[in-house]
């Protein structure tokens, strides 16, 4: 039986051997199996060899192209209803209630790298939530189903993910989870994260925000650090919007495709509305196999061009030099820094 990876620790090759004041947590993005982020974090763990720091990989399971297309879809859906200028929903129908309540039971616990985070928050025999996303054809199937197509996104996301965060639910949790640990130990925060990680990363900065509100100062901490980045800023809580730094190739389609997913009117007709992504995973993996400015090893400098090496420097600097104290670094705060060819 293949062993559960998704929401589990990854540790690069050479991991430090004791906890460092300064954490970075990875989450890795559409398409990348254990393999591809390993190499990332080795490549990270290169980068940051003068300045160590604590190097954690929130893995973020493949299930296929259209299968992580169909999660980000749904991610990117329910961060667009948090913005702040759409009305603030009923605390009985804010799914980050229950989210924040799941955080705060295993925020006392000890989990191990391996463990698998939705049993233990809440286990099976308690569990009634028919997703179980291995492939894009089981997600396609459910919705099939013509009683889905009446429901509003809340009875929708509830039937399909029941407590749990809705997209990525596994990866969501742990990082969430990661984050409240490595502020309890007083680290400064380092989150990292490709593609469709930053949907995952701002969902869980928002069950963390819900968590520990009213207290919000625990983001002047935290730097967040996107490289083709698949949300808006306006994704992200407020406060830690001028805490971050994303960097897109003028050239990746991927990136500017699923940033530009919203909720796009998923309610009124859900059927129509999947079978458009299901259009959109088949073109956009025919960009990727002609195109590779949406991977990781572009923006970790691993190709071989100008542009891949001026976004690992850029990257490079972020995780090594102060960004308050380098006047260069402090501008870009809040900012996406678009590389040209």
């Amino acid at each position: 039986m293949t062993p559960l990876l998704d929401g589990t620790i990854i540790l690069p090759d050479t991991p430090l051997g004791a906890p460092l004041r300064r954490r970075l947590l990875h989450v890795n993005g559409v398409g990348s199996d254990r393999a591809k982020q390993l190499r990332d974090l080795n490549r990270l763990a290169a980068l940051t060899a003068a300045h160590p720091l604590e190097i954690r990989g929130i893995h973020n399971q493949t299930h296929g192209f259209q299968a992580d297309l169909l999660e980000s879809f749904l991610g990117k859906a329910e961060l667009y209803h948090f913005w702040p200028e759409n009305p603030a929903p009923d605390p009985a129908k804010d799914r980050r209630y229950d989210y924040a309540k799941l955080l705060g039971q295993l925020v006392n616990k000890d989990l191990a790298d391996d463990a698998d985070i939705l049993a233990i928050a809440q286990p099976s025999q308690l569990q009634q939530r028919p997703l179980s996303l291995n492939s894009a054809a089981d997600l396609t199937k459910l919705l099939d189903l013509s009683f889905l197509q009446k429901l509003g996104w809340g009875d929708f996301v509830q039937y399909l993910y029941g407590v749990f965060p809705v997209g990525a639910p596994r990866p969501t949790l742990r990082l969430a989870y990661e984050i409240v640990k490595g502020l309890q130990t007083g680290a400064e925060l380092y989150l990292v994260a490709h593609s469709q990680g930053l949907i995952i990363t701002a969902l869980a900065c928002h069950i963390v925000r819900q968590l520990l509100l009213p207290q919000t100062k625990w983001m002047e901490t935290v730097h967040l650090i996107g490289y083709g980045p698949a949300i808006f800023f306006a994704d992200l809580p407020p406060e830690l919007q001028p805490r971050t730094i994303l960097i897109q190739h003028r050239q990746d389609v991927v990136a500017e495709t699923l940033s530009n997913l919203r909720n796009v009117d998923l309610w009124s007709n859900l059927q129509t509305q999947m079978e458009k992504v299901m259009h959109y995973a088949n073109d956009l993996l025919q960009v990727t196999g002609q195109d590779s400015h949406h991977s990781a090893s572009f923006y970790l400098g691993l190709q071989d061009s100008p542009s891949s090496r001026r976004s690992v420097e850029l990257i490079q600097i972020l995780l090594t030099q102060s960004w308050s104290a380098t006047p260069s670094l402090a501008v870009l705060k809040g900012t996406r820094v678009i590389l040209e060819l």
